[in-house]
């Protein structure tokens, strides 16, 4: 029998509930939802977690679909699934907990005496440690924002060569047209914040290859963007041997291994020129920004860059997030 909190799962079997992570003033309890399929036949343990940020509900969606399609009598393994890792932000609807302030995907492995972030954070944690061998943290773009699915791996120092490769094939396999290789030595900058305190991070870490899935905007269901991401899911698990069938991927992946944000210095009103996906070359213009009376700032690319994700909120203030740049890929 597989458990984690209240939800149990026999060979073969199903199970649902939730993981207890703190509780509120009145008492109410703060839960994690969980969903377990066990398969009849060992074999890996893959955990799926979603909604780490809570406006990010596309790979809850389809974790949850997956979830309930699969048959446990015809499974190698076990599927975990925690689709809403960070119920306090989901329940406000916005990426960060607004009890603490904190970012979830920054707190790990937790602390079991911190603020609530960083409770549910330990609490997750122990539980994938001990039973996860491999992770999709599921992301999206933030919900201003439009991108198509991509799938980013860590290299973190410390950690065993094949477990980095292994989360590379993961992140291959999912089966998106674009994969991001971020190497935490030397990524510094490239994303505000720190990296060490990602759940992927800890659990490359621990030797369990992870990846993250960014499938789409957030604050909204994207039916084309959680279809990819169940097929992502279904991939894994072909891959892992969990399930029968052919892998679904683009003949064709690029990696790219150098990002930043582009930034704003004007306020006023967005224009895009670009969509995700695009390729552009020196020089092409990218966006600009106008307010009632003229054209204010533009912003063209300074050098080849793919376009991994627009800002599709038109109100924008000095220093706001235009979009997120691939600039070195092969």
């Amino acid at each position: 029998m597989v458990k984690v909190g209240t939800a149990s799962a026999e060979k073969g079997g199903k199970g649902k509930g939730f993981l207890k992570v703190g509780e509120l003033s009145v008492h109410s309890e703060i839960v994690i939802p969980v969903l377990i399929v066990n398969g009849r036949e060992s074999g890996p343990t893959l955990w799926v977690n979603g909604a780490v940020h809570g406006d990010e509900i596309n790979g809850f969606m389809a974790a949850r679909r997956v979830a309930m399609e699969l048959d446990g009598q015809k499974l190698k393994g076990t599927l975990i699934c925690t689709p809403i890792s960070n119920p306090l932000a989901t329940q406000w609807r916005q990426k960060l907990n607004p009890y603490d302030y904190l970012d979830l995907d920054q707190q790990f492995p937790g602390d079991p005496q911190g603020l609530i972030s960083q409770r549910v954070a330990y609490h997750l944690f122990q539980e994938i440690k001990e039973k996860a061998n491999y992770l999709i943290n599921f992301h999206t773009a933030a919900t201003p924002y439009a991108a198509l699915p991509y799938t980013v791996y860590k290299v973190v120092p410390g950690v065993k060569p094949e477990i980095s490769q292994e989360a590379e094939k993961l992140a291959r396999v999912f089966g998106t047209y674009a994969t991001c290789k971020v190497d935490i030595s030397s990524a510094k900058g490239e994303l505000p914040g720190g990296l060490g305190g990602a759940l992927d991070v800890n659990c490359a870490l621990q030797g369990i290859p992870a990846f993250m899935a960014e499938v789409g905007s957030g604050g909204k269901f994207e039916e084309e963007n959680i279809i990819a991401a169940e097929r992502g899911i279904k991939n894994v698990m072909k891959y892992l041997k969990m399930i029968t069938g052919e892998i679904e991927a683009p003949g064709k992946q690029t990696i790219i291994t150098k990002r930043r944000f582009l930034y704003c210095d004007r306020g006023g009103f967005l224009v895009m020129n670009v969509k995700p996906g695009a390729v552009l070359s020196q020089g092409q213009k990218i966006a600009r920004i106008i307010d009632l009376f003229s054209e204010v700032e533009t912003l063209e690319a300074k050098e080849n860059m793919f376009i991994l994700m627009v800002r599709c909120n038109p109100i924008v203030h000095t220093g706001d997030r235009v979009a997120f740049l691939g600039l070195e890929w092969e």
